[in-house]
């Protein structure tokens, strides 16, 4: 190609001029070209401070990146062939000037070319639309954290919600309304189903707080844009923050509050939990619909109508872990896990999101100690549940920030880092070694090749200090590493971009009758909706079909009654205790022990400690039921409570201990194979299981000193019955000293045995004791305390100990080992004297 034609590619694309069949997405205005043309430059390496490269050599890397581009468009017979011949006269120009001498300016004509033809290219897909486009304008939080992100009290003055008329066309935005709102801060949208109504969260920000404590009045609440009038209104009141709120499909809206009360374990307050809540579309009778003790983030709908969203799941784990991918029914029932629960890299997965057209979701692999902002991913959950086998990274070019890249603040460049990968082999991207630390997040995916997000080039910053106002534009990518800019603000960053346009509804699931699950009544409703393909290892299930009937036919008689229907309970059933992602050992499985996971109450980490854990939430037995021959169990538990699971052996010792909870709401049945089975394995049931023959166990409480939990009234009897005479102040042997005597704020007899128990004890470093992804059996507790073996089999200096004192002992050690059962301080005191309290009030 001549320069004369090259040339006139660049008017015919610079007026604005095209055929009507490839509308140009350049825009006209020169203002906005040379913004668009730096962009290219810094994403190219064009004069940058770091990996500089010249144009011949970012041309080389642009026409492997548009190659992909093509090739998709062509295998879809989408490929205008206007832009089939402009790509191959540039194809044929470049390699002209490859060839030898050239002028540089000649190689910087055929580069802006190149990226041009590309724009172009992008906007010519047929998945991705060329109407309005609407996004928040945000200052990202003072403090850069999972939590304080999105809390009020650390929120930063400017910005709003802004409309792209032209994208790609024009850079140039528009506010969405005048509403006449104070100056705040505004984070999330959603545009319902019919593209007529606007969702986001605002709050009044007069200035910068000074620092996390000076504005904890201040909260986020849900207000909604209408179009037909163009009136805002305020959905949600109170002193709580509301944020993330997403349309459901019959109208109503769920969204993330800190109306369930209780605060985050493992730092420094106060970060208020927030969980799933649901409201009526006009935002009354606001109730959350999850009972996790700890925080949620990010829903999002599903095609097939599940609620996909990201949960902290750090029972008695590593803190920094685990905010993984969850699904749940939008009335709440039918909690599962759906990616990454027991796996380290990613630190985390957040803003996960339907695929248009595809099983997969995309979301952004981001990091603890930050904000959310990392890389985008594709996650396959038919490719499995936990890794990086289900993981397809759209932007390679980010590397997973506090994993895989560690995190920068203003006083260390190295601030926080996980230590989970050998950073010697990671292969450092040219762009992350042009721009450290740069990232992306909130995408929203037109396909899996196209999506928008949010991109900075300006490095994530790590708690405890703010991120750049500025950092972040909206992008139009794909997956063959091309982004084309459609808005940047140099005062303020552009985030959560989506169409403005109606968009397909997903399935509108049934929910329990009477919606008891949401009004907290507990007092009706049918039976749970039946199960969804693939739903995962704890499913929602029916009794009123097949399995019942089956159950009959085999000389059972189950239950006519429903028992989960009477107020505030549930039911669940296990099919087989011994079919278990981690083999369990070969010994018979007697009982389950339901605990409780108790919120932290208080809004510090260890102020007050319930026990030696560190960060540990707190505990109390609700009971055992028995376990079948065939391994099921068929049991009643209190709804709307965390609970956890431990398969008990014939001592009442755990066999194996969930690190995890779940909960259900009134009137739910609940379903699961085993313990933590292989999630995308259909089970084999060639009989009903045993349990199913009879009416559902009640729960046996446990021990005394077991609910509430107190180690003076479960553990410190047996010790004064059968263990003073060898080991008190007097006569310690073995340096194990066990009287009742308060030390500091426990006793001299917790200190020194719980010292001999293997519990979960985050340090804080990696790897520790309970940074493992997955738990293997007899790993904490008492079976794992071989002192405790001797005991039991009389080989300790003629000990004998009764059943009772036994499983004493055992519930103290598989609760990991607590001493309180409470956060509270005064009650507390009681408990150190021995005294009994009443049970705690957050549950």
């Amino acid at each position: 190609m001549s320069l004369f034609v090259l040339a006139s590619l660049f008017v015919l694309v610079g007026s604005g001029a095209a055929r009507a069949d490839v509308p140009s997405a350049y825009p006209s205005d020169p203002a906005e070209q040379a913004q668009l043309e730096e962009d290219w430059r810094k994403q190219d390496g064009i004069g940058t401070p770091r990996e500089a490269v010249t144009y011949q050599e970012a041309v080389e890397v642009l026409w492997r990146r548009i190659e992909g581009l093509t090739r998709y468009l062509e295998d879809r017979g989408s490929l205008p062939e206007e832009l089939r011949t402009r790509y191959r006269a540039l194809r044929s120009e470049g390699d002209r000037l490859s060839g030898g001498a050239a002028e540089e300016s000649a190689r910087r004509d055929l580069w802006l070319a190149a990226h041009r033809l590309r724009r172009d290219l992008m906007f010519s897909a047929a998945e991705v639309p060329r109407g309005p486009i609407v996004f928040i304008k945000q200052v990202p939080s003072m403090f850069s954290h999972e939590l304080t992100q999105y809390q009020g009290s650390t929120a930063r003055p400017g910005g709003g919600v802004f409309v792209l008329d032209r994208p790609g066309v024009s850079l140039a935005c528009r506010p969405l309304f005048d509403a006449g709102l104070p100056q705040g801060s505004y984070q999330f949208l959603d545009v319902s189903h019919e593209g007529d109504r606007v969702l986001f969260a605002y709050c009044e920000v007069p200035s910068i707080p000074a620092n996390r404590d000076e504005c904890l009045d201040r909260a986020y609440h849900l207000y909604e844009w209408r179009r037909a009038d163009g009136s805002v209104r305020r959905l949600t009141d109170g002193p709580f923050d509301d944020f993330a709120g997403r349309y459901l499909p019959d109208g109503r809206i769920v969204f993330i509050s800190t109306r369930r009360g209780g605060y985050h374990r493992c730092g420094r307050g106060p970060c208020p939990v927030h969980v799933l809540t649901l409201a009526e579309a006009d935002g009354s009778r606001p109730r959350p619909i999850s009972f996790h003790e700890t925080h949620e983030w990010d829903p999002a709908v599903l095609h097939d109508g599940r609620i996909i969203y990201t949960r902290w799941d750090y029972v008695d784990r590593h803190a920094v872990f685990y905010q993984m991918l969850w699904t749940a029914r939008p009335d709440g029932t039918g909690v599962a896990a759906f990616y990454g629960n027991n796996t380290w890299n990613p630190v985390g997965v957040w803003e996960a999101r339907p695929v248009p057209g595809s099983h997969r979701v995309m979301a952004t692999a981001a990091a603890h100690h930050a904000m959310t902002a990392g890389s985008i991913i594709l996650i396959d959950p038919q490719r499995g549940n936990d890794g990086l086998g289900p993981v397809e990274r759209l932007t390679p070019d980010a590397l997973f920030p506090e994993s895989e890249v560690p995190l920068a603040n203003s006083s260390r460049e190295e601030a926080w880092w996980a230590g989970v990968v050998d950073r010697a082999r990671i292969e450092v991207p040219a762009e992350a070694r042009r721009w450290p630390g740069h990232c992306y997040r909130s995408p929203w995916p037109f396909s899996e090749a196209f999506f928008l997000a949010a991109y900075s080039f300006d490095r994530l910053i790590g708690e405890p200090d703010p991120n750049p106002p500025a950092m972040f534009g909206v992008y139009l990518c794909d997956r063959f590493g091309n982004k084309e800019l459609l808005h940047r603000d140099p005062a303020i960053s552009s985030l959560w971009a989506m169409p403005l346009r109606p968009r397909e509804r997903p399935v509108n699931l049934a929910v329990l009758d009477g919606d008891a699950a949401h009004s907290g009544r507990g007092d009706g409703g049918a039976a749970a909706a039946s199960p969804l393909p693939g739903e995962g290892a704890v499913r929602s299930v029916s009794l009123s079909g097949a399995d019942r009937a089956s159950a009959a036919e085999s000389g059972g008689s189950p239950a006519e009654s429903r028992p989960g229907l009477r107020q505030g309970f549930g039911t669940l059933i296990l099919q087989n205790v011994y079919v278990s992602w981690k083999p369990l050992p070969d010994v018979p499985i007697r009982r389950l022990r339901v605990v409780q996971v108790l919120p932290k109450a208080t809004p510090h980490a260890n102020d007050p400690r319930v026990g030696l854990a560190n960060a540990s939430p707190g505990k109390q037995v609700l009971g055992t039921v028995p376990v079948e021959a065939d391994g099921s169990a068929y049991f009643t538990v209190p709804a709307g409570i965390p609970i956890a699971f431990q398969a008990l052996d014939e001592h009442g010792r755990a066999v194996q201990t969930m690190r995890s909870l779940t909960y259900l709401q009134p009137g739910e049945t609940l379903g699961c194979v085993g313990c933590h089975e292989p999630r995308h394995v259909a089970p084999a049931m060639s009989r009903p299981p045993l349990a199913l023959r009879r009416e559902p166990s009640a729960l046996t409480p446990g021990p005394e000193g077991s609910k509430p939990f107190s180690f003076p009234r479960l553990v410190q009897p047996v010790l004064d019955r059968k263990c003073a005479a060898c080991h008190s102040d007097e006569k310690a042997e073995g340096g194990l000293n066990l009287v009742a005597r308060p030390e500091g704020a426990f006793t001299v007899a917790y200190v020194q045995l719980a010292a001999r128990v293997p519990f979960s004890a985050w340090t804080g470093a990696h790897p520790s004791a309970n940074a493992e992804p997955a738990t293997p059996p007899d790993h904490f507790g008492s079976r794992a305390c071989r002192w405790f073996d001797d005991i039991i089999a009389g080989r300790h200096f003629g000990v004998q100990l009764t059943s009772e004192e036994v499983e004493s002992l055992a519930a103290w050690m598989d609760a990991n080992a607590l001493f309180y059962g409470t956060f509270d301080r005064e009650l507390q005191a009681r408990q150190l004297r021995g005294e009994i309290i009443p049970d705690p009030g957050l549950e």
